[in-house]
């Protein structure tokens, strides 16, 4: 009796763990404070428009969006000449109604061989932007749109009635196809109940579903400090989660069917409650002073190449050493697609999003704080 009750117990416990969050392999690496160098950066010189919010590079052509003028999308050579402004405001087929926005600075390649862009307008769907086509034509031309809608789209019963829920998303694109994708999403929480847990989706012909295990510590207003940003590698179905408050980058090889994560020894894990550092808000009459706590940033932005990836990083000494923390200068650290840290080096100006021109070794940076994109050399590197 006292075996088939601890035989029932196990197989319990079994079918539990089936159903529970699946757990990844963790490699633990040192990254942090190895940066010996500082790279300069210098001001790039060209016809820019007002308000950039995005940059990337596909190909040969630097790719600039705005939201300052009417064209959402200015297109450059790869020495910044202008071939033409795209992706304007307006509701006829070829117009955006919203701002559109890169997919993890993600393009396709078109039957015909051009660069595809996809396009996300709010909850508007997906539309397609044929890049060399739009500049031969000097119009705006979109060559598909999709009515894409995240995996998590559920209602939730309140007090009050009924109200429908988007789960914010991040996505990427598999095998060059606009109907396979990967998708991570971030938890619900209703009145201080979890209803979600953050997850992944992979969507195709049917939808496959992997729990990601969260800090132990963790609040609804946290939702955002843990979930990061998605980015693939060039030609595999290779995808990197990039966690903006926790020195993790999760690995999810689709091709492979593996799950791994590399985490900075010693540093904040999933078990720890999030760090929160304090700084002083001075109001207009220079009189009353409170302290905020705000998270400490970690990574940021990538930039994703065949033999490696490159990524922002604020959660080192360098960055944190500072009055302002949301005034910090990042690192570059660069990775292998198998985790292993390989250099980093520091650049001298604050920067939120980047893009990189591999045939000149440039990296350009967006300083939106001061409107202007910054060219660093890395072919020293």
């Amino acid at each position: 009796m006292i075996k088939k009750l601890l035989l029932l117990v196990i197989v319990i416990l079994v079918a539990s763990c089936n159903k529970s969050r699946i757990l990844v392999d963790v490699h633990e690496v040192d990254f942090i404070n190895k940066s010996e160098i500082t790279l300069k950066g210098t001001p790039v010189n060209a016809e820019l428009p007002i308000g950039m919010r995005d940059l990337a590079m596909f190909d040969s052509y630097l790719i600039v969006l705005s939201g300052g003028t009417d064209a959402q999308m200015s297109v450059y050579s790869d020495d910044w000449n202008l071939l033409g402004r795209f992706c304007y405001i307006g509701r006829a087929k070829n117009e955006f109604v919203s701002s559109p926005y890169m997919i993890s600075k993600q393009s396709l390649r078109g039957d015909n061989g051009h660069t595809l862009i996809p396009l996300i307008q709010g909850r508007s769907g997906i539309k397609v932007l044929d890049l060399e086509q739009s500049i031969e034509s000097k119009r705006t031309v979109i060559s598909t749109e999709t009515d894409y809608k995240a995996y998590k789209e559920t209602e939730l019963k309140e007090e009050n009635g009924t109200v429908k829920f988007s789960v914010g998303f991040s996505f990427v694109f598999l095998d060059d196809r606009l109907d396979h994708t990967f998708e991570s999403y971030r938890p619900i929480f209703m009145n201080d109940r979890l209803f979600f847990e953050p997850g992944y989706a992979v969507m195709h012909d049917t939808v496959q579903i992997k729990y990601q295990k969260f800090l132990s510590d963790f609040y609804a207003n946290d939702v955002d400090q843990i979930h990061g940003v998605l980015y693939k590698h060039p030609k595999r179905n290779l995808v990197i989660d990039v966690f903006p408050y926790i020195d993790y980058i999760m690995f999810n090889d689709l091709d492979k069917d593996r799950t791994f994560a590399i985490h900075q020894q010693g540093s904040l894990s999933f078990d720890d409650p999030l760090e929160r550092a304090k700084y002083e808000v001075v109001s207009n009459d220079g009189e009353n002073v409170r302290v905020v706590n705000t998270t400490i940033p970690h990574f940021a932005a990538a930039v994703c190449l065949e033999s490696y990836f490159m990524v922002l990083y604020y959660g080192g000494e360098y960055s944190t050493n500072v009055p302002d923390i949301n005034k910090a200068a990042p690192e570059l650290l660069f990775f292998d697609w198998d985790g292993n840290f390989q250099k980093s080096v520091k650049l001298d100006t604050r920067i939120g999003s980047m893009a990189y021109d591999e045939k000149n070794k440039v990296l350009y940076g967006l300083d939106i704080d001061n409107d202007r994109i910054i060219s660093f050399d890395l072919s020293e590197l």
